[in-house]
């Protein structure tokens, strides 16, 4: 897959190359510098990939009042401008041509904004949004702005579509929609997606013509997080919608916090047994199947004794990489301990139970890792409970006996019971 690519157009090298190597330090994107209107045009013209974004200055050496800008913009070419001067009437003219922003060169903290929002709408690549307005003519000059804004646009004409919508697309993130449309309003499309998807994991932003503050109380008392008036200045769309994505952001990463671990980036102990305790009383009620391992490196504190913490931390990187990608995704695998994990695999047929974990021990015994000129090899012992116990806590403490007979009995070993 090839990277996005961004074009920095600015006549001050300097300048020039400080942006460049930011964008380039904190997005994972190919950047093309030209310092001229006719490089900015080459530059277009004969690239293969086409370019994603550009950041442009406002005047150059050989087009001093914008004419890249334009030019650019005649063109699909997303663009952020940038300026060393101001006025309210450069600012309409530019979001009228539909610039996703402005930023001012009079202080460092623009050349920050300016790399964060380049950081914010290369994310946004990865975020579908969807858009619910039975207009046609409204919702392809907001889908317009939502796509220079990088995100994936999903329409609906209606609220009974957009449900359609989101159920075959559960991964949408954030929701726009109007409120008087044919068959199913806004607000009681809201009132049905609420049901299923929770305000911290999708966002909605009402939109609305006429209904006042009694109707932006309505979204939002019905599951809206946010409401725009039409008609809405591009400028404040952007914010809002970018205050939006930006407070999901938030909640994810305040998520993975509480239940991630920190180093190896798989689940951790807390989440563990949360989800345990979920997987054994559904299991439990659905007669399914329940198994629990318990995984512990084998001679783990030679290698910080011997080498130091930040090898035994490489190594436990390399088990928990090599277990996530063997496990099924819907097996529940974390670490629980300094350098003991746990997996949790439900209904999984007792005749695989042996060969799963047996090929769980080969892929982290086929691990080495690399110290200096030294490649050290990675094994670990597995200790297995398969069925349903009388309890997860029961389940864990067998496979933890186990664990330990496969310690005792020569590890890089897999006991079941």
């Amino acid at each position: 897959m090839q990277k996005s690519r961004i074009l920095v157009v600015d006549d001050s090298r300097f300048f020039n190359g400080l942006v460049s190597k930011a964008v380039q330090e904190r997005v994972n994107v190919d950047v093309v510098s030209a310092f001229t209107f006719a490089e900015t045009r080459q530059a277009v013209e004969t690239t293969v990939q086409p370019i994603s974004l550009a950041l442009v200055d406002l005047m150059l050496s050989d087009a001093a009042k914008g004419e890249a800008v334009d030019w650019l913009l005649e063109r699909g070419v997303p663009c952020i401008v940038f300026t060393s001067i101001f006025s309210e009437d450069l600012r309409e003219r530019l979001l009228s041509q539909n610039a996703i922003d402005y930023v001012v060169k009079d202080t460092p903290s623009s050349l920050d904004y300016l790399i964060n929002l380049v950081e914010r709408l290369h994310r946004n690549g990865e975020t579908k949004v969807l858009l619910v307005e039975d207009s046609k003519v409204a919702r392809d000059y907001a889908a317009g702005l939502l796509k220079s804004y990088q995100f994936q646009v999903i329409e609906a004409g209606d609220g009974a579509q957009g449900l359609a919508a989101l159920e075959a697309n559960p991964d949408i993130r954030l929701v726009i929609t109007d409120h008087h449309m044919p068959r199913m309003d806004g607000v009681e499309m809201i009132k049905r997606m609420r049901v299923t998807h929770d305000q911290d994991r999708l966002s909605i932003i009402g939109l609305s013509a006429g209904g006042g503050g009694a109707l932006s109380a309505m979204f939002i008392k019905f599951g809206a997080n946010d409401f725009i008036n039409k008609p809405f200045l591009p400028e404040e769309f952007f914010c809002r919608v970018m205050q939006n994505v930006r407070m999901l952001d938030m909640v994810d990463r305040l998520t993975d916090m509480a239940t991630k671990d920190g180093l190896t980036g798989i689940h951790n102990r807390r989440f563990f047994f949360e989800a345990g305790e979920a997987l054994f009383a559904s299991a439990r009620r659905e007669h399914l199947s329940l198994t629990a391992a318990m995984i512990d490196v084998d001679f783990f504190k030679r290698v910080n004794d011997a080498y130091g913490h930040d090898a035994g931390d490489a190594v436990l990187r390399r088990v928990a990489t090599a277990l996530r990608r063997q496990c099924r995704q819907t097996d529940v695998v974390a670490r629980v301990g300094g350098e003991e994990f746990a997996i949790l695999a439900v209904n999984m047929d007792s005749g695989a139970v042996g060969p799963f974990f047996e090929k769980l021990r080969a892929a982290i015994a086929a691990e080495h890792v690399v110290i200096g000129n030294q490649s050290l090899a990675v094994t670990a012992s597995f200790g297995v409970c398969h069925g349903a116990g009388t309890s997860l806590e029961t389940m864990l403490k067998i496979a933890d006996e186990n664990l330990y007979r496969a310690k005792q009995t020569g590890r890089d070993r897999v006991e079941i019971s």
